[in-house]
């Protein structure tokens, strides 16, 4: 199956030019569509959702990129778009389809003498496309076609790997079946997390983060911040991990929104948890302090001061003399910085430098005199 990662790059690199770069707008959720037909693919997982509350369904996510992707084509051909399969896999699930191709991206950009109804169709299809490119960053989806077993709220039941290209009905529901256990084990362990002893509702908690991949569990927020609610006094000794948790939820949000700085700031100021360990405190300043340097600031005093933080957090761990490295790096950007910053101030001066320095610079011998 063909890799995704290249494509999703350049998708979401094309749709950042496009859809503009007021944070406020794409910070906005879309309220599910009013009139939603679950007897056929979905084209969105917002909408999938709504259906799948409403009709109590699981939800079969289904990520393609037609145009680029014989692969998905050839699923689509011969099982999902037929009317047998529609009729019986939407008895059990709601179907959604999350579709990265060209031609949608394409169709997105309005002619600039096309009409107001065109114009708006464009505008809403665009919309779409980023909302579902999110969405593909929320399930870490590194190849197409990519198909995911979900909950109705959208957590993760299951990642399902078609060893090969259904043929038929059949093959999809046997696959299907074969997960029954699984799936049996997700929906009472997410059970138990509504209900009971706060310690038992944290253990339940805590096994649903155990059964879920790393990265894909995002979706899983809400239930960091339960932890966080119930658990005042970290009985548990896990509320450290799931303000951590949180943190990282709410960071990938600001990234999605192109807003490392604000990411930055969510692991600052959860370092000053009281129920985190040495080494999660050095995490969290570890990890501002990367975020912030990946934004492209050039604020390196603030940069130097959460790797610094994050060393003396816990000086003896294992990543010590690593992050202390960061911080005599970051020194040198620094004072690097300040030099030019100073040439800028005073062009003149720093020519005559250049024009003196230059020969000695290019000849070794004159350096050894």
């Amino acid at each position: 199956m063909k890799k995704f990662t290249k494509v999703l790059a350049l998708l979401i690199a094309g749709m950042f030019l496009v859809i503009g770069c007021s944070k406020n707008e794409s910070q906005k959720v879309r309220k599910p569509s009013a009139n939603i037909d679950s007897s056929k693919w979905i084209d969105n997982l917002i909408d999938g959702k709504a259906a799948a509350e409403k009709e109590n369904k699981k939800i079969f996510l289904f990520f393609s990129a037609d145009d680029q992707d014989a692969t998905s084509k050839q699923f689509k051909d011969n099982v999902f778009n037929t009317p047998e399969f529609l009729e019986v896999a939407t008895k059990d699930y709601v179907l959604v389809n999350l579709d990265f191709s060209n031609s949608l991206f394409e169709s997105a950009q309005a002619n600039p003498i096309a009409t107001e109804e065109e114009q708006k169709s464009a505008t809403e299809l665009m919309a779409r496309l980023e909302e579902n490119m999110k969405d593909a960053s929320i399930y870490n989806v590194q190849a197409s076609p990519s198909f995911f077993l979900l909950t109705k709220e959208g957590y993760v039941i299951d990642e399902i790997i078609f060893k090969e290209v259904l043929k038929n009905i059949d093959e999809f529901t046997n696959e299907m079946n074969s997960r029954a256990e699984k799936i049996a084990e997700y929906m009472n362990v997410l059970d138990s997390t509504k209900s009971g002893k706060v310690t038992e509702r944290v253990s339940a908690i805590e096994r649903l983060f155990d059964i879920t991949p790393n990265n894909q569990r995002y979706p899983l927020k809400s239930f960091s911040k339960l932890v966080l609610d119930i658990d005042k006094k970290n009985e548990s000794g896990v509320v450290g991990k799931h303000a951590i948790a949180l943190a990282n939820a709410n960071a990938m949000e600001h990234y999605m929104n192109r807003d490392a700085e604000s990411a930055s700031e969510e692991f600052a100021k959860l370092s000053k948890n009281k129920f985190l360990t040495a080494q999660e405190k050095q995490q969290c300043f570890y990890t501002a302090g990367y975020l912030l340097s990946q934004s492209g600031s050039m604020n390196y005093s603030k940069i130097k001061e959460y790797f610094q933080n994050a060393y003396d957090a816990d000086p003896e761990s294992q990543y010590a003399a690593t992050i202390q490295a960061m911080v005599k790096s970051v020194e040198e950007m620094e004072a690097e910085f300040a030099k030019e910053v100073e040439a800028a101030k005073n062009p003149e001066n720093n020519t005559s430098e250049v024009e003196e320095t230059t020969p000695k610079t290019e000849n070794p011998s004159d350096s050894k005199e």
